[in-house]
Formats: C-alpha cells, sequence, structure tokens
C-alpha cells in the first residue's frame, strides 16, 4: 500500500486495542496450532467465507477519509461501507466507475476497505482467496498494517500505465515498507493471465526473519529487510487517488475485487508457543 493510503480510523482502532510451497503445507502440530513449513507454528487460526449477504463476525467495514492530496496526489479517496457487498459467495470490495471526484465532497474518490478486528496479530500466514478487477485505475490489496513503518503487503495495481508498473504490464507488487523511514523493500512480479477471470489463492507468510509470498502456493518473493515486529491488523482494500506514480484513475467502470475465501494462521503477542 503507497504512503496515500493510511487509516486514521485504523489508528484509532488499534491504539485501542526460494521453494513452492503447496496450500496443503499446513499440518496440525499435535492438537497444539498449526504448523506451516518454513514459517513455524501458529497458536491461532480463522477462516472466513462469505455466504449469504453480511460480513462474518471478525471482520469490520472500514469509514475512513484519507487525504492524499496532503501527499501531492490529485485526489482524496474514502472508505465507504456501501462499497463492501457480500453476495453470490463472495466479498466484493468496490470502487465504483465513473466517479467525478473534482466535484465531490472533499474531492474524495469512493472506495472500500475490510479489516479484522484482531489488532494483536504478530506474524501469520494468510492466504486471501480472489478475483482481482482488471478495470483500469485502482489499487488491490492484502497486507498487515500497524503503521505506515510496520506493514507488508501484495498489492495489483490495475492499470499497465501506472508508472510503477515499470514494464507496461500490471503487475502483482510485494512490499515490506520501511521500518526507520529509509527505503522500503519493492518487488514486482507479473500477474497471472487470468487474474481478472478465476480464483488464485495469494499468500503471505510473515515470520520474526522474513515475509514470503506466494501465488497458488508457489513463492514469488523473500525478504528479509524491514520485516514488520511489531502487532497490528490484517486488511484487504480497493481503492485509487489518481496518482499516475500508483493506482492512477479513478476507473471508468466499476473495479470489484472478489474475495472468495481468507485463511489465516497467526499469533499474537500473548500466544506464541502456548496451547
Amino acid at each position: 500500500m503507497s504512503l496515500f493510503t493510511k487509516s486514521l480510523f485504523l489508528l484509532n482502532i488499534l491504539a485501542s486495542s526460494t521453494d513452492a510451497l503447496p496450500t496443503n503445507s499446513i499440518r496440525a502440530a499435535q492438537a497444539c496450532g498449526n504448523t506451516i513449513e518454513g514459517a513455524g507454528t501458529f497458536m491461532k487460526s480463522a477462516t472466513y467465507t462469505f455466504p449469504g449477504t453480511t460480513l462474518p463476525e471478525g471482520l469490520h467495514r472500514s469509514p475512513d477519509l484519507i487525504r492524499d492530496q496532503d501527499y501531492g496526489a490529485p485526489y482524496n479517496h474514502i472508505f465507504e461501507a456501501k462499497n463492501v457487498v457480500v453476495k453470490d459467495g463472495f466479498l466484493n470490495i468496490i470502487v465504483p466507475g465513473g466517479q467525478n471526484p473534482a466535484s465531490a465532497p472533499n474531492q474524495a474518490i469512493s472506495s472500500a476497505e475490510v479489516f479484522t478486528t484482531e489488532s494483536d496479530i504478530l506474524y501469520a500466514s494468510v492466504r486471501t482467496h480472489a478475483i482481482f478487477s482488471t478495470e483500469p485505475g485502482t489499487c488491490q490489496s492484502s497486507f498487515f498494517y500497524k503503521t505506515d513503518n510496520q506493514e507488508t503487503d501484495i498489492e495489483y495495481l490495475s492499470d499497465p500505465t501506472s508508472q510503477s508498473n515499470v514494464d507496461g504490464t500490471a503487475d502483482l507488487h510485494y512490499t515490506n515498507q520501511a521500518i526507520d523511514g529509509g527505503d522500503s523493500t519493492w518487488s514486482h512480479k507479473p500477474a497471472p493471465g487470468d487474474i481478472g477471470t478465476a480464483v488464485h489463492e495469494y499468500r503471505i507468510d510473515w515470520t520474526r526473519d522474513f515475509t514470503a509470498f506466494f501465488v497458488d502456493g508457489v513463492l514469488q518473493e523473500k525478504k528479509t529487510e524491514n520485516v514488520p515486529t511489531e502487532p497490528g491488523t490484517w486488511l484487504w482494500n480497493n481503492w485509487s487517488n489518481g496518482d499516475r506514480g500508483w493506482s492512477v484513475g479513478p476507473p471508468r467502470g466499476d473495479s470489484v475485487m472478489k474475495v472468495q475465501k481468507i485463511e489465516m494462521f497467526y499469533n499474537t503477542t500473548g500466544s506464541a508457543g502456548s496451547c
């Protein structure tokens, strides 16, 4: 997630409270947590699916106005509950098309975000089964967040003309944000060819020593610098602020990030190593 997308609401919430690894690499650790090959043992777990029309317990909609213009973006963006829709077995995270943010309240592009009510996540393996929207002009992501300096992301920039899509294709971006105000640890790789039509598993393993990023169980990147060290929250969002260096947009048509399932294996500050 770029610097422009940090959530003031989340700050309040948080203040208060090398080889391919197949998906089936999870095994019970003798009835004591779940062991992930290469990543360790996680004492807690949660699985979210989306039957019916309501968000499952443990997930919440964000209502935040993000003032991207303070950092030079053309527009702000706002996360609105109406853009989070559970329907037909999917969590739909929507940026409506055809917006004119220049005349909108706060010059904000209407966007959407969901986050975990658990705000004490400290190391995790999180798998998001999703279809990303190929409608140009948004950033879609699954990420861990505590502060701007404690964050790790998988992001899809749907506009091939984004200056961050340096090869002229809409790529997946893997980032550990800079811990001490230095440079982030960032890389990008091609997205699946059917990213807009088929469900794929997008996974982050976050440990004390590294973050590892997978698509359908195949390792894409492993990073050992700027690894987050503080507990926080997991989020999923879809947004735009018109920044040609990142999201571009706003999209002409509806951009709908469709999440089919979320699997989380994680520790908290009090759970690691205990049964």
